[in-house]
């Protein structure tokens, strides 16, 4: 018993005195040099804060429509006749022109029936007129000689005292006349005039068809009154205002026309974030627009004293940029005047401070760098 003791109490103090040495050993050795490495430079664009006035227009796109288009309604029933230019889509037309009219033979008839009712009861009238209202008489008397059935009817007398007022409604005149003049005015309603200078741009209906009231004919344009929508940031819209000229393009550029702000929405499109703004263009007859026509128009914008411009895409936390001091990055903030679509205005940078132009990936304050100059 004695023995085994004797020797595990040997194996346990071999142990010990190891890992004593190890660790002595290990604090003799001296610990290895740390690398000295030393970060490289990057090089950045940049270029020096120097304010001006500005004034900087504003660009926007859209689409070219007509300021009046119109469904063509029937109101009256009947066989659809041709006018004086064709019922085709595309057919241009002046206004004032007879675009269609509608078959009215029936109610001409009509408005001649009730025109000879109304003779026989003014023929009936007149000689209690000639007793009774003598003063009256001559009035009634002409009133009757200038009835043509043909022609529109003239207006009624009046009637100059109570007596002669109850004596015409007792004896349905008054009815009778103003259901006359009903249906003439419906009779204008068989012929369709064109309300200003356009084209066809989509007939639903050809000649030869009966048309019922409440029918959609066709659906014309106006070609000579025409006006641009574009969609503006609501930034830039604050500097857009009612009146103010406008330079419209095409897409290549290759032609210019001439426009004025007619209108701007008050409300921002939810689906665009963007205010509408109306532009009415004046067409220019050696370039004629059309509708539907894409465009650009170029608004004057708006004017800052002591501003600079510098690219969108440098600027980073909505308004945090960097430039370069000592030799290395530090961050500041500006304040940005008006956004552009690839530059903003801004100012609130020292006068002469080497900004920095172009976006920077992984870049933090205090990085080495070194400068080069802006791309021309």
């Amino acid at each position: 018993m004695k023995r085994k003791i004797a020797i595990l109490t040997s194996m346990f103090a071999i142990m010990a005195l190891g890992f004593l040495g190890m660790r002595m050993l290990a604090a003799q050795a001296e610990a290895p040099a740390a690398p000295n490495r030393q970060q490289e430079a990057r090089f950045v664009r940049t270029q020096s804060v120097r304010y001006a006035d500005i004034r900087a227009g504003i660009t926007a796109s859209g689409r070219l429509n007509s300021q009046r288009d119109l469904d063509l309604m029937a109101e009256v029933q009947g066989k659809i006749l041709a006018g004086s230019v064709p019922l085709k889509k595309g057919q241009s037309f002046r206004e004032g022109q007879l675009l269609l009219r509608i078959l009215n033979d029936e109610a001409v008839l009509a408005l001649k029936g009730l025109k000879s009712r109304f003779l026989n009861s003014i023929a009936n009238l007149l000689p209690d007129f000639k007793i009774d209202h003598p003063a009256s008489y001559p009035a009634w008397l002409a009133f009757f000689n200038a009835i043509d059935l043909d022609k529109p009817m003239p207006d009624m007398p009046q009637p100059r005292s109570d007596q002669e007022k109850i004596y015409l409604a007792s004896r349905n005149i008054l009815a009778d006349f103003y259901a006359i003049k009903s249906e003439e005015l419906r009779q204008l309603k068989y012929f369709l005039h064109a309300p200003f200078n356009g084209t066809y741009a989509d007939v639903v209906m050809e000649v030869g068809s009966v048309a019922n009231p409440g029918a959609r004919l066709a659906r014309i344009i106006s070609t000579d009154r025409l006006e641009l929508e574009v969609p503006v940031d609501a930034t830039n819209a604050t500097w857009i205002r009612l009146g103010d000229a406008v330079t419209v393009t095409d897409k290549a550029g290759s032609h210019q026309w001439g426009g004025t702000v007619s209108r701007k929405s008050d409300f921002i499109d939810p689906n665009t974030q963007s205010v509408a703004v109306f532009v009415g263009v004046n067409q220019d007859p050696g370039h004629p627009l059309y509708n539907g026509q894409f465009l650009t128009a170029t608004f004057p914008g708006g004017s800052w004293e002591q501003a600079m411009e510098m690219p969108r895409n440098a600027v980073f936390n909505q308004n945090q940029v960097f430039i370069v001091q000592d030799g290395r990055l530090a961050k500041r903030e500006i304040r940005v005047l008006k956004y552009n679509d690839e530059t903003l205005i801004f100012d609130g940078l020292p006068q002469g401070a080497e900004l920095v132009v172009e976006p920077l990936a992984n870049a933090r304050e205090n990085d080495p760098v070194q400068t080069l100059e802006p791309e021309a």
